[in-house]
């Protein structure tokens, strides 16, 4: 059965879900590592999947082609707080918007690779959900504070002083494995921490809220089965699926939006928020996969 891809999110520290509409029934599809899978794309474009508010699904009115989800959908969620909120500028927010954010949140550096680290923000009750659907590597807590508007307020500051706060799978994708060791992720992320603090000297209220020597470090490795990847000795490919492409196999390892599939001769990993607004097919198939061209390379 076809199905129209919402979202590929965690659940919780072991189990990953697809959510996906047919028609107006809205389900959802559980994984986990060490689970099979067979995943083909049904669709040549993404169409936009709808919208999600207080864990109601409800479809595009406009069912926009192009998009896997249009402004008005995203509108109709008021993600706006989650997303581009600052801090400081309230021009664009309500108290409404504000309230989703009133109770204590974290700010965090997260490592992908030695040069490739964000900072962040999460409610801390998804301290550890965050890290994982983002794929974090290392991570260190640098505050915890009373709200979300300061401390998007700290995470502005710090990005202004050239810190990223986005970083787009497409830049992750390389590092699912980076050649780093916990204590020098941990010094890199301690001395980033250090190097950013010049930027609160003139906010009295927010320096006395972010630790340097005492912030919690967290090694995620263990979460994603990363070992799984660094024991094979098949080749690694990254593939993006194409109408009636389809990869069938196990899942061994998964970080962040990644799922790596190992089949009789290789290890497929896909990003799955590439599939979000297609049609997609979970029939079950033999172990292998189906490409419109050949691979180009092999990652390792």
């Amino acid at each position: 059965m076809k199905v129209h891809l919402f979202d590929f999110r965690w659940v919780d520290e072991n189990t990953c879900e697809f959510q996906a509409s047919s028609g107006n029934k809205f389900g959802y599809k559980k994984l986990k590592i060490g689970d099979n899978l067979s995943i083909e794309v049904k669709s040549d474009q993404t169409q936009c999947a709808g919208s999600m508010i207080d864990d109601l699904w409800s479809p595009c009115p406009d069912k926009i082609s192009g998009k896997a989800k249009c402004q008005s959908c995203r509108n109709r969620e008021r993600s706006f707080i989650f997303t581009a909120f600052d801090g400081f500028d309230r021009s664009n927010v309500t108290e409404q918007d504000l309230a989703q954010i009133k109770d204590s949140h974290l700010v965090y550096l997260a490592l992908f690779n030695k040069d490739l680290i964000k900072v962040g923000v999460s409610k801390l009750t998804r301290r550890n959900l965050r890290q994982l659907e983002q794929g974090s590597h290392f991570t260190l807590f640098i505050s915890q504070t009373p709200d979300g508007i300061t401390a998007r307020q700290i995470e502005t500051l710090l990005r202004k002083n050239g810190l990223q706060d986005k970083i787009k799978p497409t830049q992750k994708k390389d590092f699912l494995c980076p050649d780093i060791t916990e204590t020098e992720g941990r010094n890199l992320l301690q001395d980033t921490c250090k190097n950013s603090l010049n930027t609160l000297q003139e906010y009295d209220h927010l320096k006395p809220l972010v630790k340097t020597e005492s912030a919690e470090f967290v090694n995620w490795t263990s979460y994603y089965n990363i070992v799984a990847i660094e024991k094979s000795l098949k080749s690694f490919h990254s593939v993006k699926l194409q109408k009636d492409e389809w990869v069938s196999g196990k899942i061994i390892a998964i970080k962040g939006p990644f799922l790596v599939i190992e089949t009789p001769e290789e290890l497929v990993f896909i990003c799955a928020k590439d599939l979000v607004g297609h049609e997609i097919q979970f029939d079950e198939k033999s172990a292998g996969i189906t490409l419109n061209t050949a691979f180009q390379k092999a990652l390792f």
